[in-house]
């Protein structure tokens, strides 16, 4: 089921330092895709952009973007990061949400969306993407999924996390049973593998910027703190440990 509508925003606030820094990239062989695709040639519209991970691909393809984030402190970061596109007329950056992007009418030929359509109330977004899609837009919807990769450090991250959670309670949501009502006119899928390399610290910072974690300052933090270096300090070699990650891209049609 999709995650309440709560104030997702907030959800990240004082998260989004840890999140510029240690959260992964997306892997070259997608940007090709989506240039050899044809996809990034009609305008592109990024919603939930975060610190500017996925626009950066985007970018690099060629695409002219509007990058929508609704949270002050990663659209910091993006307009930091990518100030250089910003300077050029390549990416433009405003605050909305999915549900309220405050883009034109019929200004995307493809709205995309990574690492974030689990925050999305389909309801309210669908109508909204057919809004600022012109005739023929599609929907790219991608996740950086570590639970679908397996490696024996992966398996000793899902063992700490599910310690302080339970399980996931976010990732998977989507992809269990709600991709046809984001995606409503049918969509494919198409995967891609990529390693994400982290050091002790590093590692400590993914684990910050996940939202359902304890964060540095909360009472749990020095146990997660604990688990995590236990686990680094088993799987690293050379003063590193390599995240695996299966990037899922569901390209889709909303009628």
């Amino acid at each position: 089921m999709t995650i309440p509508p709560t104030d997702h925003p907030a959800r990240f606030l004082g998260r989004a330092d840890a999140y510029a820094v240690a959260r992964p990239g997306y892997p070259a062989a997608l940007g090709t895709w989506l240039e050899e695709a044809g996809l990034l040639s009609g305008g592109v519209a990024d919603i939930g952009a975060g610190t500017g991970r996925f626009t950066a691909l985007l970018l690099s393809g060629g695409a002219r973007v509007a990058a929508v984030e609704p949270n002050p402190e990663m659209r910091a970061h993006l307009e930091t990061s990518l100030e250089g596109a910003v300077r050029a007329g390549q990416l433009s950056v405003h605050a909305g949400t999915s549900a309220s992007t405050g883009l034109p009418d019929a200004s995307a030929g493809l709205i995309t969306a990574a690492q974030a359509a689990h925050w999305f109330d389909p309801a309210r977004t669908v109508p909204e993407f057919r809004r600022v899609l012109r005739p023929g837009g599609r929907v790219l919807l991608v996740w950086n999924d570590w639970r679908a990769a397996d490696s024996p450090f992966n398996r000793a991250y899902g063992e700490v996390v599910r310690a302080f959670t339970g399980d996931d309670p976010l990732r998977t949501c989507v992809l269990k049973d709600e991709l046809p009502q984001h995606l409503p006119g049918g969509f494919t899928r198409h995967a891609f593998t990529h390693g994400h390399p982290l050091t002790r610290e590093g590692l400590r910072a993914l684990a910050t910027s996940v939202s359902y974690l304890p964060n540095r300052g909360d009472e749990t933090y020095p146990a997660l703190e604990r688990a995590l270096d236990g686990a680094f300090d088993r799987h690293a070699q050379e003063g590193e440990v390599t995240l695996a990650y299966q990037t899922q891209a569901f390209l889709g049609r909303l009628d």
